[in-house]
């Protein structure tokens, strides 16, 4: 891929979601709590496992947030989910079409694992209201290009419309001081099946006092 072409932005649509929860498996397949949670020493088979398992996680986030694509030659290079204020949590059916998923070229106690990390974070979700950030990833190949802080600098750009705080969680150390460039602090840590997590928070840009009324600006998810 020419690395000389400009990068475009744009949220995703429903069709091409698969295509996105793909690069996710791919992209984070190595993370410490994707190796803790699907327990598989093929890094292919792996990423092939949470490839089927977000599919539902990000059709969740669209629809109750927003999927942004990152694009080089038509071609899809990363993605950045984001769940609205008040919605970052998925409901009873929305967990329940994702437990076949869960089961595709996993064990058994695969899907308990999930329960268990996606519990731990959600019972540390900050109580006001906020934007929940992630996934954020970008191909392997082409990581350390600045897609990433790219699509984040788009993030922050669009929460600060909202004038909302943002809130995200990290299960590797090194990304710290990426979130801190653009705002995030650490609030917490704490150990989630044996891994180290750090949770963070951000509050609203100084642009977000410019406005001239209290209501945000509507983002419309494409369809």
């Amino acid at each position: 891929m020419n690395l000389g072409l400009p990068l475009v932005l744009r949220l995703l649509r429903g069709k091409e979601l698969t295509q996105a929860a793909r690069l996710v498996g791919s992209a984070m397949r190595d993370n410490p709590a994707n190796v803790a949670v699907f327990r598989m020493q093929n890094a292919e088979l792996r990423s092939s496992a949470m490839g089927h398992f977000f599919v539902p996680v990000l059709g969740g986030i669209y629809q109750r947030g927003l999927v942004l694509g990152a694009f080089r030659s038509n071609g899809l290079v990363g993605i950045c989910g984001m769940t609205r204020p008040g919605f970052c949590r998925p409901g009873p059916i929305e967990q329940l079409r994702a437990f076949p998923k869960a089961m595709i070229g996993n064990s058994i106690g695969t899907p308990l694992r999930i329960l268990n990390w996606v519990g731990e974070w959600a019972r540390r979700d900050p109580a006001e209201p906020h934007w929940h950030l992630g996934p954020v990833a970008v191909e392997p190949s082409l990581q350390g290009q600045g897609i990433g802080s790219a699509m984040l600098k788009a993030f922050c750009a669009l929460v600060d419309g909202t004038c909302a705080c943002s809130y995200l969680e990290t299960d590797k150390r090194e990304n710290i001081r990426l979130y801190e460039h653009f705002g995030f602090t650490v609030v917490g840590s704490a150990e989630v099946l044996g891994i180290p997590n750090w949770f963070m928070s951000r509050v609203p840009g100084a642009s977000c006092t410019m406005q001239t009324n209290g209501s945000p600006r509507a983002v419309e998810n494409p369809r």
